[in-house]
């Protein structure tokens, strides 16, 4: 009864969802095949935070910025007057005192004020004040700017395919959202997409976060096997990921002075070493208790009253670490039906092999798309104790795959498990000898890249044009069907390459000596030779990236780098750190006059 109620719910969205459709002039009947042709229908289940949430203001009207242009929700809303207006006093009293007087707290209310529109109520529901941008039409009757929004995180429009754009799809979602409706949005955006294009089966893209809506939906709704041809997992979280796991959990690496002061920034490589080295030196201007003091309660903040409310967020949570997780969180009374939520994902994470296995058997073809040999972003403690793309542990994107930790090779010993691959003649070992890929669930459909990083995906162009194929057409059956798309392949980011090219090609070879021309012609032949292939090989794109930079250099096209300039603060904050540890500035006088006197007096 519960199960057909819900049938009749979903089946009643469809169709409300299928009116929309037509009162903005969009026809059910969006295909020219009707239905009759073979190219499945593609639906992308977009990554953290890839879909336009713009806010909306007290009349249910789009919130505006002084240019004119909607604010966005995600990641925050940062009101800089509001927040200048809150931490001004106790900044300047703070300084001229060092001590904290009133700075922690004001950088904790700061925090809430910036995330409090992504804050979800006690059932796990979003503010009404946000609203996700849907695009209930293939791509084909997407406006200019909706494709540019789609294309900005999926770059399919750079590759050539064969499959038709009225059969292409993007589903969005608000990443802070409640994942139960998430799923449920989901499993009614698939039956509009078969009653629009009149094919009976879709074939879905999940992409990182996608993957726990994904893992949801093989749970909650074990029925639309019926409805799918492939499943495609880019670089899924379909165990979470353990940042989420050590921020739920309090394993916090920047709650360590010393590494905050002395590595933090620089480690987590998502500044420049100079920048992140400068970031040192100024964070000083405070003590360091007070620094540490407004650090702690500032993420205090974010993951007590923000995180924790957001459905979607714990669906990021690894099982492993979801029940200490959930105790610390969501044992009060008013967090219940959040708990509720959460754990009924939970069982979902638990059961995820087994439904994938269950799908495989009733026809539903799986393919994957993992990247290792990358530590985790270093928030966390476990940043450098599992294998990753900086972003998602292997465990997790592979479904089990075993791996040594980055740096490291598998002993000289060991052979591969074969835990879910019983063929004797396949090698799962990577060339590298880091990963045994016999012990991922689908061992004879999951490609892996080496050194790729979880964010730079979308400019890895051989994951782009493996995904392609496996989009249009059924020729690639297993890891081995195509030798230009292999089981192990390398990480690599061509769009600071292309763009190199595409300066060299605009040089005016006349005005140039006849030995630069030949150089810059080679230089520009050997990179687009390396664009071109499927197979890369580590270290030559940035070869071929130095190579073209010393041409356009020698042209006077590209200014050299100064390198002096970017060591200053790398040293300065270094020899700040091996003096004075984490102190302040205003702390440094007394401790110089107290090493003098050290150094006099013994």
């Amino acid at each position: 009864m519960r199960r057909n109620f819900k049938k009749f719910i979903s089946s009643l969205v469809c169709v409300c969802m299928l009116i929309c459709i037509c009162t903005t002039g969009v026809s059910a009947a969006t295909t020219e095949c009707n239905g009759d042709c073979e190219h499945y229908p593609v639906i992308i289940v977009h990554g953290l935070g890839q879909s336009n949430n713009w806010i909306l203001d007290d009349n249910g009207d789009y919130l505006l910025d002084d240019d004119g242009e909607k604010i966005s929700s995600f990641p925050a809303y940062v009101q800089i007057p509001e927040i200048i207006k809150a931490v001004i006093v106790p900044v300047f009293l703070s300084l001229m005192l060092q001590r904290d007087v009133g700075l922690s707290d004001a950088v904790a209310d700061a925090v809430e004020l910036c995330f409090e529109i992504n804050k979800c109520d006690s059932q796990g529901k979003t503010s009404p004040k946000v609203e996700t941008e849907k695009y209930l039409y293939s791509l084909a009757d997407c406006s200019e700017e909706e494709r540019a929004t789609v294309y900005s995180h999926v770059p399919f429009n750079l590759y050539e395919t064969e499959e038709p754009l009225d059969h292409f799809y993007y589903f969005t979602y608000n990443s802070f959202g409640n994942h139960i409706d998430i799923v449920d949005e989901l499993y009614d955006y698939i039956q509009m997409v078969k009653e629009q294009t009149g094919h009976d089966q879709v074939t879905i893209v999940p992409l990182s976060q996608g993957g726990t809506v994904a893992s949801a939906l093989f749970e909650y709704y074990p029925e639309v096997a019926a409805d799918l041809h492939k499943v495609i997992l880019v670089v899924p979280a379909l165990d979470g990921s353990t940042i989420i796991g050590d921020i739920f959990n309090d394993r916090l690496t920047f709650f360590d002075a010393d590494y905050l002061y002395n590595g933090f920034l620089r480690e987590m490589g998502l500044l420049d070493s100079s920048t992140a080295a400068m970031i040192e030196v100024l964070m000083r201007i405070l003590p360091d208790e007070v620094l540490m003091e407004c650090v702690n309660k500032a993420v205090d903040t974010l993951v007590s009253k923000v995180l924790v409310t957001s459905t979607g967020m714990w669906a990021l949570c690894p099982s492993g670490d979801y029940l200490t997780a959930a105790e610390k969180y969501l044992s009060s009374p008013e967090m219940a039906d959040i708990k509720e939520q959460t754990y009924k994902y939970y069982q979902a994470q638990l059961h995820c092999n087994g439904n994938i296995l269950s799908f495989m058997e009733q026809g539903v073809q799986f393919f994957c798309i993992a990247e290792y040999n990358n530590r985790l972003i270093n928030v966390g403690t476990s940043w450098n104790t599992e294998n990753g793309d900086y972003i998602i542990q292997l465990d997790s994107t592979s479904m089990g795959a075993y791996s040594a930790n980055v740096g490291e090779t598998l002993p000289e010993d060991y052979v591969q498990q074969n835990t879910c691959c019983s063929n004797p003649d396949h090698d799962h070992i990577s060339p590298d000898r880091v990963v045994d890929a016999s012990t991922g669930l689908l061992a004879d459909t999951t490609f892996y890249f080496n050194g790729q990083r979880h964010e730079q995906t979308a400019n890895n162009d051989i994951i782009l044009k493996l995904a392609l194929n496996l989009i249009e057409c059924d020729d690639i059956q297993d890891v081995y069907s195509d030798p230009d798309f292999p089981q192990f392949n390398v990480g690599r980011d061509v769009k600071a390459l292309k763009s190199l090219v595409e300066q060299a090609k605009a040089v005016d070879l006349t005005a140039v000596s006849a030995e630069d021309a030949t150089e810059l012609n080679a230089a520009v032949a050997e990179a687009e030779e390396i664009i071109n292939k499927t197979v890369g090989v580590l270290g030559e794109i940035s070869e071929s990236e130095a190579r073209l930079t010393s041409c356009l250099v020698k042209l006077g096209v590209l200014e050299a780098e100064d390198e002096t300039e970017s060591e200053f603060f790398i040293k300065l904050s270094d020899w700040l750190y091996e003096h004075y540890g984490t102190n302040g500035f205003s702390e440094m006088p007394c401790i110089t006059v107290k090493n003098i006197f050290n150094s006099i007096f013994g």
